[in-house]
């Protein structure tokens, strides 16, 4: 009997719903940092100030979150602890600087910033202190860039979008445009690296679509398969910010029926296609990030697969 209390109390603790789940919202009147059980309970405003904080993402270990601020009257990379203590600046530079991102082994910082002579945006790094700040030479015009959890890539931009190494070479584009009439914008890579995630967005009306690309399993320099996440098909969401959940088993998004007025967050559970509504606050709710425990999370968990029949881009 002991044994089956024990395993009971095991799984509780290290059962994907207790999980952690951070996100901005403007339900207060203005852009602030929130975080929430993974089931949508529990939902606590961390940041409390006159500034527009955003994109927020879960350092590898829990302990800190990164996210961007306008708190200093310019876009810059900041931290703070979990509970929202401690906030401080690490870009500390008058240009804008945004889209933070970790490494995998919570050493580095990736982020965008403008503050090349020619005030066009590139690719930057710089320790997990804000020290030893290099810029990636080569590229410009850089929009959100995402590391991916091997520590060995680099995704970024939006139509198209490449993937570099850890260094800033070796690049490759990842997508192209459909067609003319659609775009695609990076969200994130699954869990264990294997793939990566966009939604892709009709230009001529609101037609939003997930879409997730296999890469090849040796080199990961090849994508091997493209395909549409079958969201809903009772109605037509549309999408602000995505990402895979963090044991890949489903994606967590920021979206909008066509007759809905706010965002609010999501959950699509991969293999049995549930769609769940997390958040319902009267502002808009977005860029969801997960963290699990490594406890609650074995290698076979991460693995990101879609079942059903989902359409292949051609």
């Amino acid at each position: 009997m002991r044994i089956y209390i024990f395993v009971a109390c095991l799984w509780l603790v290290t059962s994907p719903l207790h999980g952690k789940i951070v996100f901005y919202s403007n339900r207060d009147g203005n852009e602030e940092i929130y975080t929430m059980k993974s089931d949508g309970t529990h939902q606590i405003r961390l940041t409390f100030n006159g500034a527009r904080d955003s994109y927020p993402v879960w350092s590898p270990d829990g302990e800190q979150i990164l996210f961007q601020s306008d708190f200093d009257l310019n876009p810059e990379v900041y931290v703070m602890n979990a509970d929202g203590t401690n906030p401080r600046n690490l870009s500390n530079h008058p240009a804008v600087d945004s889209y933070p991102d970790w490494s995998p082994d919570g050493s580095q910082i990736v982020f965008v910033s403008e503050r090349n002579p020619d005030g066009f945006s590139s690719l930057f790094m710089m320790d997990a202190d804000g020290g030893n700040v290099k810029g990636v030479k080569g590229w410009r015009l850089v929009t959100k860039s995402k590391w991916s959890p091997t520590g060995k890539q680099i995704a970024f931009g939006d139509s198209p979008i490449y993937v570099v190494n850890a260094e800033g070479r070796a690049p490759w584009k990842v997508s192209k445009r459909p067609n003319v009439e659609s775009a695609m914008f990076l969200e994130g890579w699954s869990p264990d690296g294997t793939q990566i995630l966009f939604s892709e967005a009709a230009l001529a009306s609101d037609k939003h679509t997930l879409v997730v690309a296999t890469l090849e399993p040796i080199r990961r320099r090849m994508i091997i398969q493209w395909r549409r996440v079958p969201v809903s098909s009772r109605l037509q969401i549309v999408f602000h910010s995505a990402a895979f959940s963090a044991d890949g088993k489903s994606i967590l998004f920021s979206g909008k029926p066509n007759d809905a007025d706010t965002w609010d967050i999501y959950r699509f559970r991969l293999a049995d296609r549930k769609l769940t509504q997390l958040t319902d606050s009267k502002g808009d709710d977005l860029a969801p990030h997960e963290w699990l425990s490594p406890l609650s999370v074995s290698p076979q968990q991460l693995t990101s697969t879609l079942w059903g029949e989902i359409k292949v881009i051609k």
